[in-house]
């Protein structure tokens, strides 16, 4: 009869053992599948205010009359010197403007807004759980 009970008493132990490690990956694996939700809807956030920033910039451009930084010279140089004027300003326009909004989604809430250069996204997914992620907004995909 004792032994009986030890053999219960250690299977017991073994089968908690082994539930509990079966729960702590189901946990983990749910974790990396919210965090995955998170960042892909954090990348679309970030797609869309880029071109937010793109239309605000193009609006800008088409808006003000920039003083041309090469006039008098003629031809091919001119229209370079008027292309690396509106570069100029397009880099100087990203730097200085500032966008911010949010999106919701299926899975969740995202919160953006541009800082020094880059785009600070903030996702709240449905269960209550916060991720950040910083994109640069210089940089084409």
């Amino acid at each position: 009869m004792l032994y009986a009970l030890l053999m219960v008493a250690i299977f017991s132990l073994l089968l908690q053992f082994y539930l509990h490690a079966q729960l702590s990956e189901a946990r983990v694996t749910s974790a990396n599948y919210e965090s995955t939700e998170a960042y892909l809807m954090a990348e679309w956030t970030a797609d869309i205010a880029r071109e937010e920033i793109k239309e605000k910039l193009h609006d800008l451009v088409d808006s003000k009359e920039f003083p041309k930084m090469a006039r008098g010279v003629e031809g091919d140089d001119k229209q370079q010197s008027e292309l690396k004027a509106t570069e100029v300003k397009d880099e100087e326009g990203k730097r200085s403007m500032s966008v911010q909004g949010d999106i919701r989604f299926s899975k969740g809430r995202s919160r953006y807004r541009s800082e020094n250069n880059l785009l600070l996204v903030t996702v709240t997914t449905t269960a209550g759980h916060d991720f950040s992620y910083s994109f640069p907004l210089s940089s084409e995909k």
